[in-house]
């Protein structure tokens, strides 16, 4: 009876909840403002900027309701962190102002500004203030304006209202007040200057007397901004009183600007007189503010007072004049400034040529080309300045005859910048004589001039030495494709001072071709060469393969050196490994060719793990120690584990010890993934004794010692370690697990002499390297077993060989489709995302991880299996071993490893079912480790640490489902939420890839004590079926605390018990009074909470769903006990 009342109770409460209480509105995706504001909080910061302004959109969608929600978290400094608040309310401050979401707009401002009127801390409210600023309109000015007195709002809602467009009235309502501080004076007559209002000018008139200095301050550029004429008695008679000096309150400046502004408002004749008044001011930069008045004013019927500056005053004033002239200027105006020339000094003079130039004064040519030849020096330099920006054959002639001048040089100069062709100048000068010849060839080169080539190459004879020189100099950028033949037979017969020069020009005349053109137009000419060699050069910078192979070829043969230094040349990628042949084969050149090959790595567009291998295989050339401390700054660059190793194993020889040891430490210091254990500890005691040794002659090596002494107190007891290569230590693997557990005892002791003899025939190891030398397949198993752990191994191999994690599972390694994929996966991922092996023949590094279920491998840096659930091979359909070997797997083509380091990882909380639980029945869906029972999105819910994790890593969509469908059941769980307004659910009775809580149920899973439900609907509470019978409402621990819960469905009967209490018992089909969708077919049904269709409620099985609507949640323990076989009538 108890219950039954208990139903009816709720019932009641239910349908008078939908009779009398609007439902909150709901988005298209059926979601309330709360549940759209905490999806956006989740899924901020966003990945894109199409999601960001998606998420903006939504949110601006919610109107007043849903910012004032958003609002109202902000909380004070001392009670916790408002970024993300921040952040998202700047953002739909920020959308709703871009053209075309005008309609939005309002209902953001209405919102913001009822969180303004609600909030009490004063850093929140200026906050607000401030995302107004963005978004307000004049209708909200009003609004804003009522905190003008607010001692800490005042200054921040003057800047809004200086931002919102139309708030002048506001404004000038709030000036007319009687009671208004100084300060607020000051403030306003900014905010009227920043707007320029020109109704305020009598108000400000009226403020002067008075006023302080620092009111003053505001007032008098407020007046220059937005003042007329009447303003300019006040202003002037202000500036009179400072002697036009600079003061605190700006007034000459104030009193300029005005008289600038009044030019363009009308009031030009007053400004003129003012500024005339001004001229004879002492101050050289009043009377040119003075001067720019009248110009602007009066135009070219200034020009009386333009000449008077040129004439009689300062560089300050008279360049002023001429800038300010500058605007009006035609060629009458220059003309009239040129005619003055006998009334100006040299000085001025060349002030006048030099503004011609920068005036394009085109008609003053001849001016400007009769001052290039002046006899002073500073009007011949201004003339050749201004000539070059001219242009035109008139100046084009007058610096080509100053090429051969006193001031040449100038001259040259600004011939490579001249405004426009100079090469027929250029040409005439060719035909000078010593000088000229010289700087009309440098310009040749510097212009490309090409079609003076000819007689360049005529002056390659010249007698004279410098010109001579200067020609073959030139040619090296002038030649051109059609220069090839004649280039060629000067280059077979040079004397070897000019070959390299011959050899450069031969270079630029092919460049325009394509690299295969120019491969075969040099390769021709250096067939029929006597001098082969002198095209190297040339042959090696169009870097095609046929290049790099004639030059490997004659390297080979009788002009090795020559064909050397050609290589080291080459800019091609593929270069790196020719450089690393010849040093490996040539020792006398090994330093030489390491340096090259080294800058060539460094360069290249691949990982930092390939360049590691890159750098390795260099130092294991044993160069040089000079090469060596090269490539090991290098290897700093590379934040890998692997790195560190190598850099460590030059510890311990003086002549690379520091670098090494500074290797050591920035690698560690800065490595891409976590580092720690006893491996990274030795090396860095070691790197930190060198380090000391060291300080004892140069002090800033202190510094070094105590970073390490620092990154050794911090560094983790975990790490990788060395897998040993002792053979003696590995074991033969006779069979998977579930083949052995099926062997007799006598045939599995056959198996295991077998698989040992073909161990001890097929494996062997040297130098650290486990090799497999092809044939019978072999597998050999490590030292221990592991559950979850990752590790660094370097493997090569012709053909395909594997490695095995956890006694099953083989990651396959060479191939067609390349290393790294879980090649068993029959259900998930068995091929690599990308081919990311090497040569064959080459290393590769591979990085694995294995944790839980899951598995993530890196091949050469590149990551080709990310995330992927590891099925077991040996017994499909079963979950993946919890633990077990690692296995090289010999597969009949040779196949080597070496450098096996490994970091056991901790291991997973398992979940086991209590006694009891077992004996009812109870089946673990989730025991901490593997999701093989679930199905759908197995992507973004991966197991962690013994949770389900929701996260959103790795780019999934959708729901988690069990594979087996339930219909009565009991379903138990622990979850817990790791960030606030966390919002999740569990499907019911489900089919897969629908809204759960429409074509299923759903039970809502909410962390409903977060502030931004505090408007929540009571049948969206947690533990509710969502839309159809409210849940009690419980309170939740801190964020991070288990909760323990019960959901059992028996029929149309849904019980929920949550740590012990039962907070919905109910009946759905009573609920909505058998209605579970509208009897007219409309969107609208009477009968639900929630007034929407749940087509879905009634089913009588389905799947059990975690509906997840963001990251922030984790679930634990999760089992079921199936009630369908005890189940009778659906009751």
């Amino acid at each position: 009876m108890k219950t039954i009342r208990q139903t009816l109770i709720l019932l009641t409460f239910a349908l008078f909840f939908a009779a009398n209480v609007t439902a909150a509105p709901l988005d298209e995706r059926q979601r309330t403002v709360e549940t759209v504001v905490a999806d956006a909080l989740a899924q901020l910061p966003a990945a894109t900027a199409g999601d960001y302004d998606k998420i903006m959109g939504e949110l601006a969608a919610t109107g007043a309701e849903g910012v004032g929600i958003l609002a109202d978290m902000l909380v004070p400094a001392s009670q916790g962190e408002n970024a993300a608040v921040e952040y998202a309310l700047n953002g739909v401050a920020s959308f709703v102002t871009a053209a075309g979401r005008e309609q939005l707009r309002p209902a953001v401002c209405e919102g913001l500004l009822a969180a303004l009127a609600r909030c009490k801390d004063d850093a929140n409210r200026a906050f607000l203030v401030s995302q107004l600023q963005l978004c307000a309109t004049a209708d909200n000015a009003a609004a804003l304006a009522a905190y003008i007195d607010d001692p800490y709002l005042g200054d921040p809602v003057l800047r809004a209202l200086i931002s919102i467009p139309d708030s002048e009235a506001t404004l000038l309502s709030l000036a007319r007040r009687s009671d208004l501080s100084d300060a607020q004076r000051a403030a306003l007559a900014y905010a009227f200057g920043e707007k320029r209002t020109a109704a305020a000018e009598p108000i400000l008139l009226g403020w002067i007397d008075g006023a302080d200095d620092a009111t003053r301050a505001a007032l008098y550029p407020a007046l220059a901004s937005c003042g007329t004429a009447a303003s300019a008695k006040a202003l002037e008679a202000a500036a009179r009183a400072v002697d036009y000096g600079c003061d605190e309150t700006a007034a000459t400046d104030s009193y300029l600007r005005l008289l600038d502004r009044m030019v363009d408002e009308g009031a030009a004749r007053d400004a003129v007189k003012a500024a005339k008044r001004l001229l004879k001011c002492e101050r050289a930069n009043v009377r040119g503010a003075a001067l720019e008045v009248i110009v602007r004013a009066e135009g070219t019927r200034a020009m009386p007072y333009v000449l008077a500056a040129l004439e009689k005053g300062d560089i300050q004033y008279r360049n002023a004049a001429l800038r300010y002239i500058g605007d009006k200027a035609d060629d009458a105006v220059y003309a009239t400034i040129a005619a003055d020339r006998k009334r100006l000094s040299d000085e001025a003079w060349a002030d006048v040529i030099e503004w011609f130039g920068v005036r394009h004064a085109a008609s003053q040519t001849g001016a400007v080309t009769e001052a290039v030849g002046s006899s002073n020096d500073a009007v011949a330099l201004a003339g050749i300045r201004a000539a070059g920006r001219l242009g035109g054959d008139e100046a084009l002639a007058a610096l080509i005859a100053a090429l051969g001048g006193p001031h040449s040089d100038a001259a040259a100069q600004t011939l490579l910048a001249f405004n426009g062709r100079i090469d027929e100048g250029v040409v005439k000068a060719l035909d000078g004589r010593g000088t000229m010849q010289v700087q009309a060839l440098n310009l040749a080169a510097a212009r490309r001039i090409d079609a003076v080539a000819d007689k360049v190459f005529a002056l390659l004879d010249a007698p004279d030495a410098a010109v001579s020189e200067a020609a073959y100099r030139a040619l090296a950028s002038i030649a051109a494709p059609a220069d090839v033949d004649r280039l060629s037979r000067l280059l077979d017969t040079a004397d070897a001072a000019h070959a390299g020069q011959l050899s450069a020009a031969l270079t630029h005349a092919v460049r325009t071709l394509a690299p295969e053109k120019q491969y075969e137009t040099v390769y021709a000419r250096m067939s029929a060469s006597p001098r082969p060699e002198r095209y190297y050069p040339t042959l090696a910078q169009t870097g095609t393969q046929q290049a790099i192979d004639c030059l490997v070829e004659n390297f080979a043969g009788s002009r090795r050196a020559e064909a050397f230094d050609a290589l080291l040349r080459v800019e091609a990628p593929q270069i790196a490994g020719v450089l690393y042949t010849i040093a490996a084969g040539n020792p006398d050149l090994a330093d030489r060719a390491l340096t090259r090959y080294t800058a060539c790595v460094a360069a290249l567009d691949a990982t930092p793990v390939r360049k590691y291998q890159l750098y390795r295989q260099a130092l294991e050339l044993n160069p040089s120690p000079k090469i060596a401390v090269g490539i090991l700054r290098k290897l700093e660059g590379i934040r890998e584990f692997p790195a560190l190793v190598l850099a460590g194993r030059y510890l311990d020889d003086e002549a690379t010890a520091r670098a090494a040891a500074a290797a050591v430490k920035t690698i560690a210091a800065k490595s891409a993934r976590p580092l720690g254990g006893d491996t990274v500890r030795a090396l860095l005691e070691k790197s930190r004794d060198i380090y000391r040794e060291w300080a004892k002659s140069d002090a800033d090596a202190g510094y070094a010692v105590d970073e390490l002494t620092l990154m050794l107190s911090k560094l983790p007891a975990e790490g990788f370690a060395a897998v040993a290569t002792d053979l003696a230590q590995w074991s033969a693997v006779t069979a998977d697990p579930a083949r052995r557990a099926t062997m007799k005892a006598a045939a599995l002791k056959r198996a295991e002499a077998a698989a040992a003899k073909a161990m001890q025939q097929s494996w062997t190891t040297a130098d650290g390297t486990i090799a497999y030398a092809g044939g019978e397949p072999s597998t050999i198993a490590a030292p221990g077993t592991y559950e979850n752990f990752e590790f660094w191994i370097d493997c090569r191999t012709r053909g395909a060989a594997g490695i095995a994690v956890r006694s099953t599972n083989r990651i396959g390694l060479g191939g067609d489709a390349g290393s790294g994929a879980l090649t068993g996966n029959r259900t998930h991922a068995s091929t690599p995302a990308v081919d990311a092996d090497n040569a064959d023949g080459e290393w590769n590094t591979l990085h694995v991880k294995v944790v839980d279920d899951r598995v993530t491998v890196e091949v050469n840096g590149r990551t080709v299996t990310e995330n992927v659930i590891l099925e077991n091979t040996c017994a499909p359909g079963e979950a993946a071993y919890a633990s077990g070997a690692i296995e090289l797997l010999g597969e009949g083509d040779a196949a080597e490893f070496r450098d096996f380091y490994l970091c056991e990882l901790p291991a997973t909380p398992v979940f086991e079912l209590s006694p009891e639980e077992r004996a009812e029945g109870y089946e673990v869906l989730f025991d901490g480790r593997s999701l093989h029972k679930w199905t759908g999105n197995t992507t973004n819910y991966v197991p962690q640490e013994g949770t389900i994790y929701v996260t959103a890593s790795y780019g999934g969509k959708g729901n988690l489902y069990t594979v087996e469908e339930y219909g009565d059941f009991i379903l138990r769980f622990e979850f817990r939420f790791l960030r606030e307004g966390v919002n999740n659910g569990i499907g019911l009775r489900t089919p897969m890839g629908v809204d759960a809580a429409y074509h299923g149920m759903e039970i809502q899973i909410l962390d409903h004590d977060a502030p931004i439900y505090k408007n929540l609907r009571v049948y969206q509470q947690h533990g509710s079926v969502y839309g159809i019978i409210p849940a009690k409402r419980i309170k939740f621990g801190e964020l991070g605390t288990w909760n323990v819960e019960e959901i059992r469905a028996v029929g149309d009967r849904i019980t929920v018990t949550v740590t012990g209490e039962v907070i919905l018992g109910g009946d759905i089909r009573e609920a909505c009074q058998g209605h579970n969708v509208s009897e007219d077919g409309s969107k609208k049904n009477p009968y639900t909470v929630d007034h929407r269709n749940h087509p879905g409620l009634f089913n009588k099985k389905g799947h059990i769903g975690l509906l997840g609507h963001g990251a922030g949640i984790q679930f634990r323990n999760i089992r079921i006990k199936s009630l369908d076989a005890k189940t009778q009538n659906g009751k």
